[in-house]
Formats: C-alpha cells, structure tokens, sequence
C-alpha cells in the first residue's frame, strides 16, 4: 500500500471518526431536553404486553417480582397486538432489568434507546452514500444532510416508531445492497436479519424485500448474477426472512400467515380518522388530496436537498430511458435505481391506495434515506457540472457556497429553536405555516408549559385545563418526582386555574385575556399558557 493511500485513508478515519464521535456525544448530551410525544405511552404499552406474554412462559417468576410489568393485559385481548414489537420489547426488557420504575426516567431511557437506533442509520446512510459514489466525503455530507434535517432530527429523540423505523430501513437497504452487489450466503444472512427486524417494528418494510428479489432476478436476467447463484442465495433469503420476521414477533406464532395478513391489511386501512389542518383547510385523514404527501415533503425539507432531489431524480430518469428494458448498465446505475424506487414508490402507493396519513408525513419518513441518496446524485452531478460560460472552478464555487449556506442556515435554525426542530418548515411553506398546517401535533411544547407552571405557582394543587387534557396530563411525567402530584387535569377550563394549548385542531388564538407563557420556534406560536384564575 502506497503512502498516498495510507495517508488518505488516515485523513477519512480522522474525519469519518470525528463526525460520529462527535454526533454521539451531542446525543447524549441533549437527548433530556426533549418532551414526550403523544404515542409515547402507548408505544411502550405494546413492548410491555409483549414482555409480558414472553415473560410469563420463559420466566414466570419475574411477573411475581415485577409489579409494574404484572399489570398489563394479556395480548389475546389487546387491540393494538398487531403492532410492531422490534424495538419496543427490547428495550422494555432492558427498562425492567435495569428497575427504571420512575416515570420520567422511564421516557429518558426510552428517548436514549430511540436516539441510539437513529444514529445507527445515520452511519448506514454514510456508507450507502460512500459506497455509490466511491468516496466518503460525499459519505460524509450525505450523513451531515441527514443530521441537519430539523425534524428528523429532533424525531430521532422521541418517535420510536417512525424515525426508529427510518433508521432500520436505512440499515436494511444499507445490507441489501451489499448483498445484490455480490449475493453471497453470508451477506444473505445479514440482510435477512435486518429485514426481518425492520420489518417486525412496520409492516410496511416488506417493500424492501419484495425489491431486493425484483433485483436480483433482474440482474440474473441481464447476466450480471449467475443463476446457481441468485437462486441459492435468494431462496435462503427468502426462508429467512420468513422465519427470522415470525421469530421475532410473538403475535404471529400462533397463526403465522393469516395474522401476518390481518396486521398487514390493518396497515393499509388504518384505523384513524380525523380532521387535519392542511393548506389552512381541516381535512379528514381519509380524504386527504393526492399531493398530501408531496406538500409535506417539500415544505418540511431543507431546500438545497429539495433542489438536489430533482436534479437527482432526472438524471435517473433520463439513464433509465437511455437503458430502455436493461434498466441499468453498472453498479452505480442499479444502486439508482434502487433509491429510486424505494423513494417514490411508496409516495405513489399512498396516492393510487387513497392510504390514511396524518401528522405530517411522518408515515413516510422511512423513504427519506432513499430520498437523501438521490439529492446527492444531484449534488454530485452539480460540483462535476463544467458550464464552458463560467468555467468549472467559478461554478464549483458557486455549489460550495451554496451548500455552506445551507448548512449553516440550517445548523443555526435548529440552535435557535432547540429543543423543537420539529416545527421546522422552509420557504415553500409560505407566510404563517402555523395557519396552513398543525404545528406540534406531538404535543412536545406541553413538557415546557407545565414546568413553568409549576415554576412560578407555589400552590399545592393546580388545576389545569387543555383542549384535550390527556394530550398535556402526559407530559406531567417528565416534572421533578416531587410537583407531579401539584398538578389536577381538569377537561372544564371553567374549573381550571391554567389553560394551555399547543393549538392543535385550533390555528387561531383563544379568547383567554391573561397568557401568562408563550414559546415560539421558527419563527411561529407553538405553545400558550393563560391564567384563568389567581
């Protein structure tokens, strides 16, 4: 090996390492400061069930020992049993072995054990973008993207479904394309495995694998793949990624295929219908317009990325018709093609199925890995752009300086607005996107209206109203163990001391004279308190 190739090599440990080493310890230096999102308790409602259906065979002596775990329902009669467990049970496991009986300490472990999975795909999205593009510095950019993308990033600490779900998509895309590239036995295994987890927390996952044998057939077809080869190591993957995915979620053992399907058509006809704010219109979640998801898309991403995307879907569109039925021609066009797909493909599902979605577009964020993929071939494609008018090292330039701008806007916005990224909106989202779209539809600003509360009234018991006084009575448990129990949830405001609302259903202000709090991010009211009664 050359000096030169050591000393590069040298240069992209130092920089890859200090990147990730320096995104883990700003996630555990911070990952306290978020609140608790709606579906949180409920989220580890399902592990918990799940935990104690296994526990109850495998360790029946821990349901004696363990009070809190003993007191949830068998999973014969839980509604939700269809959900995903992956993730949930794991980590509840780990909460029960560890005795995290504290509420509010409960939510912390639970927002360290999402923010970790995250930061896991974020390193699979830096090897997917190295890999495509033959160098880590795009590697490198593509994981900054990821990072610097407001709302995913503060997800990344709370939502342990969809951001968790995104990650180990990016994860299991990362292992199917090592495996299509060179479909061995052993890289079989492993994206089998990843599947089968990715899976076992959404359904949905399902997409990758039924892609990952499309493409492999394909590139049998085309020669590229020996055919002893592709149906050995396809037929294994395929056995195993049947088997590893009921394994892993004991709702399906007692009727693989058919509750398999049942969960998988309760996916698709999800069970929620209600009204949403959208483009400044309350909409039902069932009835939503076809550019729903498109909408949310461009208004909630950085724009640099936004412009990538296009560029990058383009350029892929005009190889494909350039390859006509080959569909690709090497590694890298394949590897396009694949992102391509799998970031379309579910936008296009969701408008030819008339699927439900609601809070933002957060039931799609799996595809946003994909997404980052293909703006980064259009970024690629823009600092190789040599236009003869302006010569290539003014253009270059002018690319550079755009990305630091971004980066830097970005980075900045997401400081200022700490700990509530995920209010972000760009400049397509117009004047005012608190009337057009909901805000904080997680409810994460309640956490700061209730810790002022409790902050300025010395009172024993206070009474507090919301809109819906569930949504704000979950973040009482992330208050000091000893003000919880100050604070009464009353549904009547009449009978309230405080009202607080994060506007949700409601983009316009309340009637109430005396707000006593207000926080605001990006720019826009995301949460008021007002004094009702002194």
């Amino acid at each position: 090996m050359s000096d030169l190739t050591l000393t590069n090599s040298r240069k992209r440990n130092i920089w890859v390492g200090s990147f990730f080493s320096l995104l883990l310890l700003l996630g555990l230096f911070i990952y306290r400061d978020y609140g608790i999102s709606l579906d949180e308790s409920i989220s580890r409602e399902n592990g918990m069930i799940t935990l104690k259906h296994l526990v109850q065979y495998v360790a029946p002596g821990m349901l004696e020992q363990d009070f809190i775990l003993n007191q949830y329902m068998p999973l014969e009669q839980y509604n939700d049993r269809d959900y995903g467990i992956a993730f949930e049970t794991p980590i509840s496991l780990i909460e029960r072995l560890l005795h995290i009986d504290d509420e509010g300490d409960q939510i912390y472990f639970r927002h360290l054990m999402t923010f970790l999975v995250c930061f896991g795909g974020v390193i699979a999205v830096y090897q997917l973008a190295a890999r495509r593009f033959r160098d880590w510095r795009v590697g490198l950019l593509a994981a900054l993207f990821l990072v610097l993308s407001p709302r995913l990033f503060a997800e990344a600490f709370y939502n342990d479904k969809d951001a968790v779900f995104m990650a180990l998509f990016a994860v299991a895309t990362n292992t199917g394309v090592r495996f299509l590239l060179r479909p061995t036995v052993g890289r079989a295994v492993w994206h089998a495995l990843a599947c089968a987890v990715m899976i076992d927390v959404r359904i949905m996952g399902i997409i990758l694998p039924a892609l990952t044998l499309g493409f492999l057939f394909w590139s049998a077809v085309r020669g590229q793949v020996k055919w002893p080869q592709m149906l050995t190591t396809g037929m294994l993957y395929v056995v195993l990624v049947a088997g590893l995915v009921v394994a892993f979620w004991p709702f399906l053992w007692s009727a693989p295929l058919d509750n398999f399907l049942w969960a998988f058509d309760n996916m698709r006809n999800f069970r929620a219908d209600g009204l949403i704010l959208y483009l400044g219109t309350p909409v039902s979640s069932t009835k939503l317009p076809w550019h729903y998801p498109v909408v949310w898309v461009g208004a909630t991403t950085p724009l640099l990325y936004v412009v990538g995307f296009l560029v990058g879907v383009i350029l892929i569109g005009i190889t494909l018709v350039r390859q006509h039925w080959r569909l690709w021609q090497n590694e890298q066009e394949m590897q396009d093609l694949l992102f391509l797909a799998l970031a379309v493909g579910p936008v296009l599902a969701v408008i030819v199925l008339h699927s439900v979605l609601y809070d933002g577009w957060r039931q799609l964020y799996f595809i946003y890995p994909a997404f980052l993929l293909i703006a980064m071939r259009g970024w690629v494609a823009a600092w190789q752009w040599r236009p003869l008018q302006t010569g290539g090292a003014l253009w270059s330039r002018v690319v550079l300086a755009a990305t630091v701008l971004s980066v830097v806007t970005v980075a900045y916005q997401m400081v200022r607005d700490h700990p509530l990224q995920n209010v972000y909106f760009n400049a397509l989202a117009g004047r005012h996107p608190e009337e057009k779209f909901e805000v904080d539809y997680w409810g994460l600003s309640f956490r700061k209206g209730l810790e002022y509360i409790v902050a300025t009234d010395d009172r024993p018991h206070i009474a507090v109203s919301a809109p819906v006084a569930r949504w704000a009575g979950f973040s009482q448990k992330m208050l000091p163990a000893d003000t919880r129990n100050r604070l009464q949830f009353v549904d009547n405001p009449a009978e309230a001391d405080y009202f607080i609302t994060n506007y949700r259903g409601h983009a316009y202000s309340y009637d109430y004279p005396n707000e006593v709090f207000q926080i605001r991010a990006n720019n826009m009211r995301v949460l008021s308190v007002f004094r009702l009664r002194w």
